[in-house]
């Protein structure tokens, strides 16, 4: 191996550490964001933010123009994976601890699998990828069953869990949307319409549910000023770069590893500088929803094992 393939290696590991590791603390980014920030207006600034910074350098730099399909394409696809995808991370995170959070966020590729129907039936021959299902969901009833038995839930802590049922089906039909519906632009034009419409959508709704009413930016702390700029150009900006870089340099399917790593990271995390403590039905729900992702990525490979 010469010096290029070398660095390349070393560039490899370091994206997805990168993709595993700042993916995977924005739960906690959010955490910490959220303890002063409005959560509608906390949505608002991280994505107009990101979307005008992405816009200015497409515009001025790229020289790309930013068509009317394009912004229908990016209204639609940001409502539903940003606006309604990340607003439920947002909102259940003023109930349910970071770590729990991320768990349930990290079972889209099983709805992905059940609701992708272009894909055709032959993904349900495959005995691993219904292992795989079997485990994931079962992690999920784990939880919801654990949480209604404990005297600690209340009517708020049911609303989260719904609403973030809610958020992972966004989320999907959301990636659904932006993978079959083709629209020109470059994958960058495509993200900061997406971000900006979505910024726009979460301005609407803090102004809708009144949070600007007796609310001033010195009400923010230093810690969630520091979340929100990590939140932008770590955790938006940065992964999602590494995130694209990859994809053009190894499979799909192992960029795609980052959903059983995020949820580990985001536990370990919260339990280190936030103090969250999971139960140990917890930890096993997210052992079987890991679990259950790493199966479907082995589901993949020619060897799995299919029904004749």
């Amino acid at each position: 191996m010469d010096s290029q393939d070398e660095r390349l290696d070393v560039r490899v590991v370091f994206a997805f550490a990168a993709v595993y590791i700042i993916w995977g603390s924005t739960y906690l980014g959010i955490y910490f964001a959220i303890l002063t920030w409005p959560p509608m207006i906390l949505g608002a600034a991280r994505f107009i933010i990101m979307g005008v910074l992405m816009y200015s350098y497409i515009h001025f730099v790229k020289k790309e123009r930013l068509d009317l399909p394009l912004f229908r394409f990016g209204l639609i696809s940001g409502f539903l994976m940003f606006f309604i995808g990340n607003g439920a991370v947002i909102l259940a995170e003023k109930q349910l601890p970071s770590g729990l959070v991320s768990i349930i966020a990290g079972t889209v590729p099983f709805w992905l699998l059940l609701l992708d129907k272009r894909s055709g039936a032959a993904r349900f021959r495959n005995m691993l990828t219904w292992l795989g299902l079997i485990l994931g969901f079962a992690g999920v009833i784990l939880l919801f069953t654990g949480r209604l038995e404990s005297v600690r839930m209340d009517s708020g802590m049911i609303w989260s869990y719904l609403i973030l049922i809610v958020g992972t089906l966004g989320w999907t039909t959301g990636t659904l949307y932006s993978k079959y519906h083709e629209v020109k632009g470059s994958v960058l034009a495509k993200v900061s319409v997406q971000v900006l419409c979505a910024g726009f959508l979460f301005l609407l709704a803090a102004w809708i549910k009144g949070e600007f009413r007796g609310f001033s930016l010195s009400q923010v702390s230093d810690t969630s000023w520091i979340a929100l700029w990590y939140l932008i150009f770590f955790g938006s900006m940065i992964g999602y770069f590494c995130y694209m870089w990859l994809l053009n340099r190894v499979s799909p399917h192992a960029v795609g590893t980052y959903a059983y790593v995020n949820p580990v990271v985001a536990v370990i995390l919260g339990n280190v500088l936030a103090g969250e403590i999971l139960s140990s039905r917890e930890f096993i729900a997210l052992f079987l929803i890991t679990g259950g992702l790493l199966i479907l990525y082995l589901s993949k490979k020619p060897w799995a094992p299919r029904f004749r």
